[in-house]
């Protein structure tokens, strides 16, 4: 194995608050009660759904939002713009807030990990926000290159995002690994494009293809057992 390629969101990093307490929070500030879009944890599911789905065609992570909140209000038989951008405004708040952090481990998997071989970062998701996470995460300056499909307009699993990572780390397929979290976005996607997979199955997911993981683990940071 010459690179290792990772995806970002729940397999190097996490947010500290759930979706749940961020919309509990974002309703308490906007001065709305917690049962307003009814059981928070119904919402938050919800609210998770419509990011994956609205996530390609949005401008910003902002618009993004407000387009997800005002969707949960007509779902709820709610027409109020100026309470949809109130609570909108508030959970990206919280969210900047409370941060995002890497998993135990990480960072120094990370730097021993590129004393051996060529990173690569792949995320979906919309440049602003990714962009902020992997900023403040200092993983600019850890990959020897970072592909954002919201940059793009390509979202994994399309294999041609896969094909651009190695492209720029200058590898070529059987030669890396990719790590997700995703067993659809990240595994499948790898797979097609000819990578080895590490599926990172935090939860109780199941493959929805036959297609095999090279890896399976509970938490990124025990590839170390493996690659070190």
């Amino acid at each position: 194995m010459q690179a290792v390629c990772f995806d970002l969101d729940w397999t190097l990093s996490y947010y500290p608050l759930s979706t749940r307490q961020v919309l509990q929070e974002a309703l308490h500030r906007a001065s709305f009660p917690a049962e307003l879009l009814g059981d928070l944890a119904a919402a938050a599911e919800r609210y998770s759904e419509l990011w994956l789905t609205l996530e390609r065609a949005a401008e910003s992570t902002d618009i993004l939002r407000a387009q997800i909140m005002t969707t949960l209000f007509d779902e709820r038989g709610m027409d109020d713009a100026a309470a949809v951008l109130e609570v909108s405004e508030a959970y990206g708040d919280v969210r900047r807030e409370s941060g995002v952090l890497p998993y135990p481990g990480i960072d120094g998997l990370l730097a021993d990990l590129k004393a051996n071989y060529k990173l690569g970062l792949l995320t979906n998701g919309p440049s602003d926000i990714q962009w902020e996470k992997i900023e403040a995460l200092g993983f600019d300056r850890q990959f020897d290159a970072v592909i954002v499909a919201g940059d793009i307009g390509i979202y994994k699993p399309d294999v041609r995002v896969f094909e651009m990572l190695l492209e720029k780390l200058g590898m070529t397929a059987e030669h890396s690994l990719f790590v997700g979290d995703s067993y659809d976005a990240d595994i499948l996607g790898a797979h097609q494009a000819g990578m080895h997979t590490a599926w990172i199955k935090r939860k109780e997911d199941a493959m929805t293809d036959g297609v095999q993981p090279t890896l399976v683990k509970s938490d990124t940071a025990l590839l170390r057992e493996v690659l070190l």
